[in-house]
């Protein structure tokens, strides 16, 4: 397959996903804005600027050879497993986003279990060592496994700042919308 129809194959299968607004792919120069974004959201901080963040995710999609970038009514991650943590120095998990299913399990093999909402935990086990950091981490998106000639897939969640930016070029200012990055490489 050629490179327009491996594309046009990825557009039709992310438009047909439940929820999915739009969709573009990243041109240079947006893509460039979303990569100051990403570097100025990372100087605040986390938490009004309380404390330092990485965002491991949308590093890995913009390192991919396509990005795109996708507008939904609804959030689109099928599995947001490992989507955020709090980590100490040495790379230590002190904490971590979980989902309603390993809430449940948490709660019964763990019931002593810190949370600090009803979606993050944390490990009280873990000898925490210096500064700590969120990480945002890479997910799967498991829409595209299959496509043929496309490889590294993967996906991230945006800054506030880079949020704002995409819904108001794509033309979906009001709230309750998600924006969700998305990279791949073309097979050779």
């Amino acid at each position: 397959m050629d490179r327009e129809s491996i594309l046009a194959t990825v557009e039709e299968k992310v438009r047909a996903i439940p929820g999915v607004l739009d969709m573009r792919y990243l041109d240079p120069d947006l893509k460039e804005e979303i990569n100051h974004l990403e570097v100025l959201a990372e100087r605040n901080g986390a938490c009004g600027g309380l404390m330092p963040f990485v965002n491991r995710g949308v590093w890995e999609v913009l390192a991919r050879e396509i990005t795109l970038v996708i507008v939904g009514s609804t959030q689109l991650l099928v599995d947001n497993k490992g989507l955020l943590y709090l980590m100490d120095q040495k790379g230590q998990v002190i904490g971590e986003y979980v989902t309603p299913e390993q809430r449940e399990k948490i709660l019964e093999e763990k019931p002593d279990t810190n949370f600090l909402s009803e979606d993050f935990i944390m490990h009280s086990d873990v000898d925490i060592s210096g500064e700590p950091y969120f990480v945002i981490d890479e997910v799967k998106f498991e829409y595209l496994d299959g496509v043929r000639g496309i490889t590294r897939i993967t996906s991230g969640s945006v800054s506030t700042l880079a949020d704002d930016l995409i819904r108001e070029v794509m033309g979906f200012t009001g709230p309750k919308k998600w924006t969700h990055l998305v990279g791949f490489d073309l097979e050779r």
